[in-house]
């Protein structure tokens, strides 16, 4: 299979994107959008065919579909009606599918050693914040695209945070349980630090912030958590199909309360997160009675799941590029500086902030990764929700794609560097003592 299409395909991909680094070479950059595309799309492709590069596919997708945002925005822009509407839902999905991989049991046991989550979820919430505030003063980035870069700063970690400590050999159980804490308290921290470091340069509404993080992350994730345990809880009652159809019926009642009710004006925030969760755990308990009775795979959400939310991811990003495609343009070089620089001080200060707090090289690389790498997804959706700008959403999204890069380059670094500590002996009165 790689020798008949594999091979094909990176010659195709390397020949594609030769021919499009000569066309923005010699200034036709307008016309270099195909051949990249067509390259991206081919690297995509190989990874289906040679293993080793499997894991890379999604990211070449990523990247791909950011290229078609970039060169041909009007695929995303308009599909009868505004796809921005989309934008938010995709998100919702995300996090409703964090929330299905999520156990209570496993969480409340990582607890139980907490210093390294309490140094993660501090410096996840300090470092970049205050670096971000001063790189957008260093800068002089306007004031729209420093509040995006505050942002994201202030952002909790996300999945990718978790993907790469795995592939730098780090702490994965400290990874996502920092992960969890930062994103579960982030209604409440995220709008505080935007109040205290961007409240100068645009209007920031702590209760209208703190509703939409309720409304994009706690209620998604709250009915993924259900969701996990109507699908895997032992519970004998949650054996019988018609009790499950049966909630099902009690969520769907739910959703209609939810769409027939007039909500107030603050908590008319909420509403559409509740309708989406309602709706999902109806589908999710209704689909279990079925594969219940026709016995078939009961693990069927964990296939079905992360195919749905890599393709709401792809999806999310680009059609926030697209709306945004010409500001990102106007200020494309300065704000991939300024993310980069960013990024790389959360690794910098992440790593030896965690050293001088006494932890182990392993848990400190792993709190680097979780410092350096933020949810952009989250960032996007509170960008364009609780602030309703589309150019403050522009700093998250370089930032997102600037710490895939990065994230991956430094995961590889690390993958095979030993994680023991350096130790030296010392003779103490004829015994040898290791220090």
């Amino acid at each position: 299979m790689y020798r008949k299409y594999g091979k094909p395909l990176l010659i195709i991909s390397g020949i594609s994107f030769a021919v499009s680094i000569a066309m923005i070479l010699s200034g036709d950059i307008s016309k270099s959008g195909l051949p990249l595309l067509i390259s991206f799309i081919g690297m995509a492709g190989y990874g289906y065919f040679n293993p080793k590069y499997k894991r890379m596919s999604f990211t070449f997708w990523v990247f791909a579909f950011l290229i078609a945002a970039m060169y041909y925005p009007f695929l995303f822009t308009d599909w009868g009606f505004n796809t921005g509407i989309l934008v938010i839902p995709m998100l919702q999905l995300i996090m409703f599918g964090m929330g299905t991989k999520l156990s209570l049991a496993e969480f409340v046991n990582e607890l139980r050693t907490p210093k390294g989550i309490i140094a993660g979820f501090v410096m996840v919430f300090t470092v970049m914040p205050l670096m971000a505030a001063l790189v957008a003063k260093v800068f002089a980035l306007p004031p729209e695209i420093a509040v995006g870069l505050i942002l994201i700063g202030s952002c909790p970690g996300g999945a990718s945070s978790n993907v790469m400590a795995y592939l730098a050999n780090g702490n994965i159980a400290l990874s996502i349980s920092v992960t969890t804490v930062a994103t579960l308290l982030t209604p409440v921290v995220t709008p505080l630090l935007m109040k205290l470091f961007a409240s100068q340069l645009i209007e920031i509404s702590f209760l209208s912030m703190m509703l939409s993080s309720f409304n994009l992350i706690i209620v998604p994730i709250s009915a993924g958590l259900i969701s996990n345990k109507i699908l895997y809880s032992k519970a004998k009652w949650l054996q019988n199909h018609l009790n499950v159809i049966a909630l099902g019926f009690l969520f769907l009642l739910f959703l209609i309360a939810c769409v027939f009710t007039d909500f107030s004006d603050n908590l008319a925030i909420l509403k559409p997160g509740l309708i989406l969760g309602f709706a999902l755990m109806a589908l999710v308990s209704f689909t279990k009675a079925i594969v219940t009775r026709l016995q078939g795979d009961e693990k069927w959400m964990d296939k079905v799941l992360p195919s749905i939310s890599m393709v709401s991811l792809i999806l999310f990003v680009t059609i926030v590029v697209a709306l945004n495609r010409d500001k990102l343009l106007e200020v494309g070089l300065i704000l991939v500086a300024a993310t980069a620089i960013l990024n790389l001080l959360g690794f910098f200060l992440g790593y030896w902030g965690s050293r001088a707090l006494g932890l182990s090289i392993k848990d400190s690389r792993t709190l680097s990764i979780e410092v350096a790498l933020k949810n952009g997804g989250l960032g996007m959706g509170l960008a364009l929700d609780a602030l309703a700008n589309a150019n403050v959403a522009l700093a998250p999204i370089v930032f997102g794609k600037w710490m895939n890069i990065s994230g991956s380059a430094i995961a590889n670094y690390w993958r095979d560097k030993p994680t023991e500590e350096k130790t030296k002996d010392v003779d103490l009165q004829g015994k040898t003592l290791k220090i």
